[in-house]
């Protein structure tokens, strides 16, 4: 919210009211604002499915998958610095604007190191740094996007609509990137050193546009002076705050089930599946369905409250999970429709997680006075990261029995049924532990609603002490 100016003469003050300070924003500006989720979740793909396989296949470094590992392990430590650094940034660009334009070249230029820069004679040390460095501006550009996303429109179902079309707006992004992934492994000749090159081509056109329609496009409501917290204060609120302990928990078991599928996918459907060419394309569609189910999860959620519909969302990803078990191998058609089907709930769950870490920041506010969305989505991204750890250890637990993916499917039997039991167990579990932790939570819209009155209500009275007497 714009700082309001007093005018007139002597000891009378009139405010002025800010633009849009109804909180009311077009279409057409959402739009524009979710606009560099497109490239930056596309981005989060490769980093899960594609880059630590063709680490550890294409250039040679066997501990691929352990340097992700790593990266993600660190962020514990970076994500939440970034994201309290970015709450106390004062600019006249605001605080989240100001964020997505520095982080967006210097991820541009990590994003060519690491899909185009490095060769096989780099070395691992080479490696370890452009992952991490790669990791730390994704999430200073992330968390950025989050907390402007989670103060755009400030109401519980407002919030639900913004991050709805950031989702949608971020799928188009994933099924983009995925859709040139299977046009050019299906290329002849073609490699998934090719496949690499294509995605980092991709990202390095997209990251630069998206970023320019969202800031010259939108603006960014200004927010009052922030209550300083020293560290330790801050982890007290953070640890006292109820709503958010659960949130992350569900977030961190929902990362769990996505960086187990997403790391084991393509071992999957091309070893025992046998879609060897196809394995892309399957997941284009996974993606797509994926895209065409937010709408319906955004409604779900504003029908019976976002943790129900987020309940519903996981519990239907374990059954459908489960379903891959029967697909048939080497039927296309009919294993195109099941992944069809198991992706409809794809959005849903990233959707109102972050929908519900939005509504948790109000009541830190309360508490503390301070707005710290960067602190808490910087929170919300570090444990989806070690979250995701589980698919690259998962990875190194079947390559210590094993495994081994220059085998392909003439790995041993009892190798590929491991393979299978952790593919599809490990996310199911996670997913159904997921839904029966937001039984009975309490933040729901009539809890928000209160919590953001009391908020607005403070602010205008510590406007009116600061101001004085307002004559209308």
């Amino acid at each position: 919210m714009r700082s309001p100016r007093s005018l007139g003469t002597g000891r009378e003050k009139i405010l002025t009211a800010p633009k849009k300070s109804d909180g009311k924003i077009s279409i057409l500006e959402i739009a524009a604002f979710a606009a560099p989720a497109a490239p930056l979740l596309a981005l989060g793909l490769p980093t899960i499915m594609f880059l630590p396989q063709y680490f550890i296949r294409d250039l040679g470094i066997e501990a691929g998958a352990a340097i992700f590992a790593l990266a993600r392990l660190l962020d514990v430590f970076i994500d939440p610095a970034i994201g309290s650094l970015q709450d106390r940034t004062v600019s006249k660009w605001g605080r989240r604007r100001f964020w997505l334009a520095v982080s967006c070249p210097l991820l541009m230029f990590f994003v060519w190191w690491a899909f185009h820069g490095l060769t096989s004679s780099s070395g691992m040390i080479a490696a370890t740094i452009v992952v991490l460095a790669l990791f730390s501006a994704f999430a200073s550009m992330m968390i950025a996007h989050l907390g402007w996303a989670g103060e755009l429109v400030p109401t519980y179902h407002g919030r639900t609509r913004v991050l709805g079309i950031v989702q949608i707006v971020s799928l188009v992004g994933q099924v983009g990137v995925l859709a040139l992934a299977a046009y050019v492994q299906t290329r002849p000749g073609a490699t998934e050193a090719d496949v690499i090159e294509a995605m980092g081509w991709f990202l390095l056109i997209g990251l630069p546009i998206t970023t320019a329609i969202a800031l010259f496009v939108v603006p960014e409501r200004q927010t009052p002076p922030q209550t300083h917290l020293s560290v330790i204060a801050s982890l007290r609120a953070v640890w006292r705050n109820t709503f958010a302990r659960r949130v992350l928990l569900v977030d961190l078991l929902f990362g769990f089930a996505q960086g187990i599928a997403g790391t084991l996918f393509v071992f999957y459907f091309q070893y025992i599946l046998g879609f060897e060419n196809t394995s892309n394309l399957l997941l284009f569609i996974y993606f797509v369905a994926g895209l065409i189910g937010v709408p319906l999860w955004m409604w779900i959620g504003r029908r019976w409250g976002k943790h129900r519909g987020l309940q519903g969302a996981f519990v239907y990803t374990a059954v459908t999970t489960l379903m891959i078990v029967i697909m048939p191998a080497g039927n296309f058609p009919l294993v195109a429709v099941g992944m069809a089907i198991a992706g409809l709930a794809q959005g849903g769950g990233i959707l109102l997680t972050r929908a519900l870490m939005a509504d948790v920041v109000d009541a830190d506010e309360l508490e503390t006075g301070a707005r710290r969305s960067g602190l808490y989505f910087g929170l919300m991204l570090t444990t989806s990261k070690i979250a995701i750890i589980a698919g690259p250890l998962t990875l190194v637990v079947l390559q210590l029995i094993g495994f081994d993916a220059g085998l392909g499917g003439q790995n041993s039997d009892a190798i590929l049924f491991a393979l299978g039991a952790l593919f599809i167990g490990g996310p199911a579990l996670f997913a159904l532990l997921a839904a029966a932790l937001l039984q009975n939570y309490p933040l729901d819209e009539a809890r928000q609603a209160e919590l953001h009155a009391a908020i607005v209500a403070r602010q205008a009275a510590n406007n009116e002490n600061t101001l004085g007497p307002v004559t209308k």
